[in-house]
């Protein structure tokens, strides 16, 4: 993950598209050096096409729903209603709290 960064730049790719896909696969594979771009994106973008994926990503683990419910927490209040359900769902079949 980390070469791949080093030699595209993907963590700092300002295509949501890419990034989100990239974040993604940052999650899946706990390359931490994206983290605090994970949480700038989930905490400033509100569309569900985006949100979704990633959300279900980090609840995979428990770690991960950890950071999905603190990350939420700050987030929640910026996304539209209908990207906000879709993550609430989520984070309440995981199990999480928010």
């Amino acid at each position: 993950m980390a070469a791949l960064d080093a030699k595209f730049g993907f963590t700092k790719s300002g295509n949501s598209d890419i990034l989100s896909e990239w974040l993604k696969l940052a999650v899946r594979h706990g390359y931490r050096a994206a983290d605090k771009r994970l949480e700038e994106f989930l905490t400033s973008v509100g569309r569900r096409k985006f949100l979704k994926p990633l959300y279900e990503e980090l609840v995979k683990t428990p770690k991960g729903r950890q950071r999905a419910a603190a990350i939420y927490k700050k987030a929640r209040p910026r996304y539209h209603p209908i990207s906000a359900n879709t993550v609430d769902d989520i984070l309440k079949k995981a199990g999480v709290g928010f």
